[in-house]
């Protein structure tokens, strides 16, 4: 058996054809809804994931005020189903490859990426405006169709509420260390603007190619987050113009006060500069 070949045929009324990935928080399988004849994606989540009958109560929630929500890009919450096969959701198939795979295998394009960017940001503000804090931005969690179309996935339905904070003292170790921002490393809450920061250190990459801290401990990566300035991406990579460059280094300031007021603003700075370059 390979690494895609699911471990198990259904899942509910759901016939299981492929492993999508899998993680700390559980398995993704594609699936066909053997009702509608739909391929979704099936997130299991592991037994030990919900800690609490809390936990799982604030999710279940969570999920029933999402499903009414729909964005382009923003991946589509269909359902939460609890029962003897186990706690899964349900959620939108997205048939392209992810940002990683992206900036791996495609050539370099300053308009392409900034054409993406916007649509990242325009995701990310309509995820705020649901008071849903994403928690987890990084290239593996943004996903494209066939046709291009940038979407989110992965994002945390717990929004910034205080229960989170109750339920899941380590939810800031969940986080994936290179894109943490420092706010959250200090234990402080998150808000919209910590998103902006690890979309920064995204787009960091994105556009000098390698990541702002290139160090070899995590103790050393926390503490570059918390005190240390990246180089300006311009010096990384020139083909980087110095206004994106500048726009990044906002992003990724230490202060969440410092940052773009939300990412509406930080999408109209980035499609602007790429206005002025036609």
């Amino acid at each position: 058996m390979d690494q895609f070949t699911p471990d198990r045929a259904s899942l509910y009324h759901y016939k299981l054809d492929r492993i999508l990935g899998q993680g700390g928080t559980g398995r993704v399988y594609r699936g066909i809804d053997t009702k509608k004849g739909e391929v979704v994606a099936i997130k299991l989540f592991r037994e030990n994931f919900f800690r609490n009958k809390l936990h799982l109560r604030d999710l279940v929630k969570s999920v029933k005020r999402f499903k009414k929500y729909c964005n382009p890009h923003v991946v589509q919450i269909y359902d939460f189903i609890d029962g003897a096969d186990g706690r899964c959701m349900i959620m939108e198939y997205i048939d392209g490859p992810d940002l990683k795979w992206y900036l791996q295998n495609r050539p370099w394009n300053l308009t392409e990426r900034i054409n993406i960017v916007g649509q990242i940001c325009s995701g990310l503000q309509y995820l705020h405006d649901q008071k849903i804090i994403h928690h987890d931005i990084k290239p593996a969690n943004i996903l494209f169709t066939r046709t291009g179309q940038a979407k989110l996935a992965d994002f945390s339905l717990y929004g910034s509420s205080l229960l989170l904070e109750l339920i899941d003292k380590g939810a800031g170790e969940q986080i994936t260390p290179m894109y943490v921002p420092p706010e959250i490393i200090r234990s402080d809450s998150p808000s919209p603007q910590s998103d902006q920061y690890s979309l920064g250190v995204t787009l960091y990459l994105m556009f000098t190619e390698q990541v702002p801290f290139q160090v070899d401990s995590l103790q050393r990566l926390y503490q570059c987050h918390l005190s240390a300035e990246p180089e300006h991406p311009t010096l990384v990579n020139p083909r980087c113009p110095q206004a994106l460059g500048d726009i990044i280094m906002r992003t990724l300031a230490k202060n969440p006060k410092d940052r773009f007021s939300d990412c509406d603003m930080l999408r109209i700075a980035i499609m602007k500069l790429a206005q002025s370059r036609i």
